[in-house]
């Protein structure tokens, strides 16, 4: 599996199922936050966490992807996907989705802005890879993103929804977060090539990935 960052909550994830190469894209922007969506991302599937201008703009990627807007479960050429709703503390609808690709489970937390509830902790079990926003403002702040890490109990973890160049709306950077954190086992790349037999078996791993 491959991950690539595009910025703030969007993902490029490249999975192998057993017949082919798929590619997912979560939450593409719209350029009106200041950040360039790339315009020759193609996607077997795009999931689009909530209706903000920072995940909407599935026009933006080639192809004939399917989308997955609202909570669910969902198969997709042989990749599953499942959505949980999690209501925004500051009002809006959002929702957490969990990938099941190459025996590995991926929990994308969209914008959320609150620890999780029981009940939604509860459709997250056994989460190997986290992607948790982190800037504070609309989104959760390092604090909040240090609890749902505690709650969640991954194995990997990738911040989103930081601070980057040009980005109009102003974010707290993923070195705020990693120094909430304390003892930051950090990886920095441009993109995250990872199998079930890399994952970390002890201490956590948190991956920041280059924009």
């Amino acid at each position: 599996m491959q991950i690539i960052w595009h910025g703030l909550s969007s993902f490029e994830i490249k999975a192998k199922t057993t017949s082919d190469e798929i590619i997912i894209v979560t939450d593409p922007f719209q350029n009106t936050t200041g950040l360039r969506f790339p315009r020759t991302v193609a996607a077997e599937l795009a999931i689009s966490s909530h209706e903000g201008e920072d995940a909407n703009n599935i026009g933006a990627l080639t192809g004939e992807p399917y989308l997955i807007n609202l909570p669910g479960e969902y198969e997709v050429k042989n990749i599953f996907v499942f959505g949980v709703s999690a209501a925004l503390k500051a009002g809006g609808t959002n929702f957490i989705s969990v990938i099941e690709a190459e025996g590995m489970r991926i929990a994308h937390l969209g914008a959320l802005d609150r620890i999780l509830s029981d009940g939604e902790l509860q459709r997250m079990n056994n989460v190997d890879i986290l992607m948790v926003p982190v800037g504070g403002g609309r989104v959760m702040d390092a604090k909040l993103a240090s609890q749902v890490i505690s709650q969640v109990e991954p194995r990997v973890v990738i911040p989103m929804t930081h601070a980057l160049p040009a980005m109009k709306e102003k974010l707290a950077t993923v070195d705020t977060f990693c120094k909430e954190l304390g003892a930051c086992r950090r990886e920095e790349v441009n993109k995250y090539k990872v199998a079930r037999k890399d994952l970390p078996d002890e201490d956590m791993l948190i991956v920041t990935l280059n924009k």
